[in-house]
């Protein structure tokens, strides 16, 4: 759901412009997942409502507000507060040109007056700001309502490129050089905009110099200060230097920094670039399809371009993701078990970089898939693609404890919706972690019903285990499981 709803602000950025702000600035930030259990049916509707993503949970909080009194034929919702006096700051432009005058650097809030649900917040905390005395020439994009007509026109008003998720602060040196970008909470705290802004400019001094190098040095050697410069800047930042990665990209066309693959592209581009190494070559171009494609060399390229350079958290993430790819792939043509394990062992590592990143959630999922030690454990009797293994067998674990009552015969059915080849064997009945019987058919059957004699009354959790594989893919196998008493 998330991403289907990023796909449509990007698809209406394009038709012409829409502009959100960060709802988590108001307190809706999505809790995060866990990745030890699947929730299946009704329980599992009312945990979705509650980890929504925080934009989507913003939407349904700003509708559920309004719905009560606004007439049908109301199209336009209220706005969270009344709009904000704008700040007495110069305009973007004003301010870049006095600070250029005055060999300063300039700081610019972007935000929207009259329309963003936490302006009032940010003029007040910008004011205070502005009194603490920093050395920077304080300017403002306020993104009125119709003020800024389309995309393109946003691309044109700071070098780093324009931002849709506001409010959102950039610091630039008088030359215009990024030397800093400010987004989330710390934008609407003095406190931590004075400190963040601190420190900025305690670094500026050592990063323009290798950015001068970087602009007037030819070659390899240039592109190595761009590099160098880049890396002394937070990752979100660095990516949007667009002045030094176009020096990487001018200096260093062959790769010898390795540092166009870090900063040069997002994780799709990086996919892109192992795709390439894998397939011999690009789109049409490429040599090799299917198991024929080049997996260790693929590996040797991601091993290498992660031990070019010390990579930050995110960089870290994003590319053991990406040798976690080529692993998989090899395994997929392989089948090869050792190959698992080395898949467990990369993304249990960018789980350990940063667990609450969205990369490290993902990664625990995906650990925790592919580890044939990790059970699946449903508290509700459906199961669906996700839960399917392609290669090797998983444990599965089915809360039954509404449905045994007491002792006496029943039966365990896994009902299929749709036909793909799924095995299932080994049946046994567990109480409180504890077995409890063995199903009446032989453990190496595979079947979809089994009948258990469950001895005596069972209390507090009890459960159906049994090994499951899915011969169909992901895509193949799902259906519903029902324990009823005979």
């Amino acid at each position: 759901m998330k991403k289907f709803f990023i796909f449509l602000i990007l698809l209406g950025l394009a038709a012409g412009g829409v502009y959100y702000y960060d709802p988590g600035l108001l307190g809706l930030d999505a809790p995060a997942k866990s990745a030890k259990k699947v929730k299946k049916g009704k329980k599992a509707k009312k945990k979705k409502k509650a980890e929504k993503p925080a934009a989507e949970a913003a939407a349904d909080a700003a509708e559920a507000s309004t719905a009560q009194d606004a007439p049908e034929e109301e199209e336009e919702m209220a706005p969270a507060e009344p709009a904000a006096s704008p700040l007495s700051f110069l305009d973007n432009m004003e301010a870049r040109a006095k600070a250029k005058a005055e060999g300063v650097p300039s700081l610019i809030i972007w935000y929207g007056s009259d329309w963003l649900p936490c302006a009032g917040k940010v003029v007040s905390e910008w004011t205070k700001l502005e009194k603490k005395g920093l050395p920077v020439v304080f300017g403002q994009i306020d993104e009125r309502v119709g003020v800024v007509p389309n995309l393109h026109d946003r691309d044109k008003l700071l070098p780093c490129g324009p931002f849709f998720n506001l409010p959102a602060a950039v610091l630039l040196a008088s030359d215009e050089t990024l030397l800093g970008i400010y987004t989330g909470k710390t934008v609407l705290s003095a406190a931590a905009m004075e400190k963040a802004v601190k420190q900025t400019l305690a670094r500026a001094p050592k990063y323009m110099k290798m950015v001068e190098k970087a602009r007037t040095v030819d070659g390899i050697e240039g592109a190595k200060a761009a590099a160098d410069a880049l890396d002394m800047m937070p990752y979100p930042d660095a990516v949007r230097n667009n002045m030094l990665k176009d020096i990487l990209k001018r200096k260093d066309p062959e790769h010898a920094t390795m540092a166009r693959y870090l900063y040069c592209m997002d994780h799709m581009g990086m996919f892109d670039e192992i795709n390439a190494v894998l397939n011999g070559g690009k789109g049409a171009d490429a040599k090799y399809k299917g198991n024929e494609r080049k997996f260790d060399e693929g590996i040797a390229f991601v091993e290498k371009v992660m031990k070019s350079r010390k990579l930050k958290d995110e960089l870290q993430q994003q590319w053991n993701s990406g040798l976690a790819y080529v692993y998989r792939e090899k395994y997929n043509a392989t089948k090869e078990p050792a190959l698992r394990k080395k898949l467990v062992q990369i993304y249990r590592q960018v789980v350990k970089i940063d667990p609450k990143s969205e990369y490290g959630k993902g990664a625990l999922r995906w650990a925790n898939y592919w580890d044939d030690e990790f059970p699946y454990v449903f508290d509700e009797p459906y199961y669906d693609s996700g839960e399917m293994t392609v290669g090797f067998e998983k444990e599965w674990r089915v809360n039954v404890g509404k449905q045994v009552k007491g002792p006496g015969a029943y039966s365990f059915t896994l009902v299929p919706c749709k036909m793909g080849r799924m095995t299932s064997k080994g049946f046994q009945l567990y109480a409180n972690g504890k077995h409890v019987c063995d199903a009446n058919e032989p453990a190496d059957k595979d079947t979809k019903t089994v009948t258990f004699d469950v001895p005596r009354a069972l209390k507090g959790r009890v459960e159906v285990r049994f090994k499951v594989q899915c011969f169909d893919g992901w895509f193949g196998c799902a259906g519903e499981m029902v324990m009823k008493k005979l």
